[in-house]
């Protein structure tokens, strides 16, 4: 069985486990709730960055679905599908991440 991967949260200092829901950022990888409250002053003050955040949450989601997903399939194929849309995912949630965490 593969190894799951670890990293230590930049923000609170624990453990991230590979399949929980996190992101990396300027400081490092991060748990999801521990950048939201980073970035908590920015949500209440501006929609928008609450509403961008959202989304990139919603992407997140869809990292950790789909690694769920890659360990269900059966064939070859179909795991590979999965793995290509986790990586479009993957992709398009750190270019959202860096642009909301560059909001000034």
């Amino acid at each position: 069985m593969r190894q799951l991967k670890r990293w230590k949260c930049a923000v609170c200092g624990e453990e991230i486990i590979e399949g929980q829901l996190f992101t990396f950022y300027a400081k490092g990888p991060v748990h999801w709730e521990c950048l939201e409250r980073e970035l908590a002053a920015k949500l209440y003050k501006d929609v928008d960055t609450a509403a961008l955040l959202r989304l990139d949450r919603f992407l997140h989601e869809g990292i950790v679905l789909a690694k769920q997903l890659e360990y269900m399939a059966q064939s070859e194929e179909a795991r590979k599908k999965i793995e290509e849309v986790r990586k479009q995912l993957e992709v398009l949630a750190a270019k959202l991440t860096k642009e909301i965490t560059n909001i000034k």
